[in-house]
């Protein structure tokens, strides 16, 4: 880029090109408060559609209705108006539409296409330039950040916004740190890798059981396997489907600041059982807690919060991260064919040889230890949250210069609610910011396209602002 077509101006580097992403982008190309000058760095997956939307399977659902996965909050019927607008996807149920789960792929595009639509329109007073390389380092002097590529030459910004999204999954614990180099384990459940090469195998391990567990799941049958699957984890939790019913608001007409937690386990276990009672599925009481969620969480105490997360985030997640009706009738089929087994449990060893990876597992509950001889593993424990532990190479770097801190429960950067990362000192940076899953410590409710779209809205606002 010609340094005299930046003079002047702003100079905003956005690190990440998935949801987060692509929505900072389109507010900051819509702006015309001030000139601009907008880099977006993206490697590793497909610009705008990131990991979550470049599914490689079209069985892979939104787990969200359509109704809700509009690009904008202001206007809820963007997405469904576009499915609507394109003649490809005509044959879907129109009148069912808002109450759909679609494929990811589909939301993919439909970013892709929000994106586009936005360079089109853009305001005259920003510039756009791209970056296809992976940021692994930066440096801050003053009030300018150097970014550094594996690649591409550095480059200087103003203001630099981390919206890297989810990372890659913590390697289980194996007892055999050598398995971790093994060709049977795949580490990363997202790549079509994992699922791919499968005919000739028997058996698989995977390693969690939650929304990606059946991705996985559902990948691997695609794939033509036609063997055994287990799915390990701690409690093996069932999944729950979507189901409908009518909005619930007498959980948080109940509620009354200031909050603490055993206030609301208990009027939560009231209007649950109160829901059954009436024949009813408690799921919506869960639901009914979202709009306050992220206000609820700010309030609690820090041995609260620890308190949820020990005893109650598994439940919590259970009920919050449902699947599609088809989809659950589809694993609940597998698991009554044996085709699937939900196993509650540890690994307590693992050996391999030529023939296959041979797993002891202690069973919850119960005596003795389950053997599996299994053909491939793959990881479905869910992204790292923890800044300390993540494999990203930039994500470590920051770490290691004391730009970012984990928030006190280690979920993510201590930063915020706005984004704007916390110092050693506890004053907050001027150069450095994030959105998303990185807040997840400050606001618990942050991964999903109803609450970053409203993030990236506000951040948007705030620097063009300044």
């Amino acid at each position: 880029m010609n340094n005299d077509s930046v003079k002047n101006k702003l100079v905003i580097a956005i690190i990440g090109g998935g949801f987060a992403g692509t929505m900072l982008a389109v507010h900051f190309l819509q702006q015309q408060i001030r000139p601009l000058h907008l880099i977006i760095i993206n490697s590793r997956y497909p610009l705008n559609k990131g990991i979550a939307y470049s599914s490689y399977s079209n069985k892979h659902l939104l787990n969200v209705r359509a109704r809700s996965m509009s690009a904008f909050e202001d206007n809820p019927k963007h997405f469904t108006d576009w499915i609507r607008n394109h003649d490809k996807y005509a044959a879907l149920d129109q009148n069912e539409l808002p109450d759909m789960f679609l494929p990811r792929n589909i939301y993919g595009y439909y970013l892709k296409d929000v994106f586009e639509n936005a360079i089109r329109k853009k305001s005259p007073n920003v510039t756009l330039e791209f970056v296809h390389d992976e940021a692994i380092d930066m440096e801050i002097s003053g009030n300018q950040a150097q970014v550094y590529f594996s690649v591409s030459p550095p480059l200087s910004a103003d203001k630099v916004i981390l919206a890297l999204g989810n990372q890659d999954p913590r390697d289980p614990n194996f007892k055999n740190p050598s398995f971790i180099n093994s060709k049977r384990y795949f580490p990363n459940p997202w790549l079509n890798e994992s699922v791919s090469h499968v005919e000739h195998l028997n058996q698989v391990l995977i390693i969690g059981n939650g929304l990606t567990m059946v991705d996985v799941v559902l990948g691997l049958r695609e794939k033509n396997f036609i063997g055994k699957i287990y799915s390990l984890s701690p409690h093996g939790f069932k999944i729950l489907p979507h189901r409908k019913f009518e909005p619930y608001h007498h959980l948080v007409l109940d509620l009354q600041p200031p909050y603490n937690l055993e206030k609301l386990v208990k009027a939560f276990r009231k209007h649950v059982r109160k829901l059954k009672d009436a024949g009813v599925t408690g799921e919506a009481v869960v639901d009914s807690l979202r709009p306050l969620t992220q206000k609820i969480w700010m309030q609690l105490k820090k041995s609260e919060k620890e308190r949820f997360l020990y005893h109650l985030r598994h439940m919590w997640g259970v009920a919050r991260h449902r699947l599609p009706k088809e989809i659950h009738q589809v694993i609940q089929q597998m698991i009554l064919d044996d085709t699937l087994e939900i196993l509650a449990g540890r690994i307590e060893s693992v050996h391999e040889n030529e023939d296959g990876a041979y797993f002891k597992i202690r069973k919850r509950n119960q005596n003795g230890l389950l053997e599996l001889k299994v053909d491939r593993v793959i990881n479905c424990t869910g992204p790292e949250s923890d800044i300390t532990r993540m494999k990203s190479e930039l994500i470590q770097n920051l770490v290691s210069r004391k730009l970012i801190f984990p928030d006190e429960l280690s979920l993510g950067i201590n930063a915020t609610q706005d984004g704007a990362i916390i110092q050693a000192d506890g004053s907050l940076s001027t150069n450095l910011f994030t959105i998303g899953t990185w807040l997840k410590g400050i606001l618990w409710e942050t991964t999903a396209v109803p609450e970053i779209r409203v993030q990236a809205n506000q951040l948007v606002s705030k620097l063009v602002q300044e």
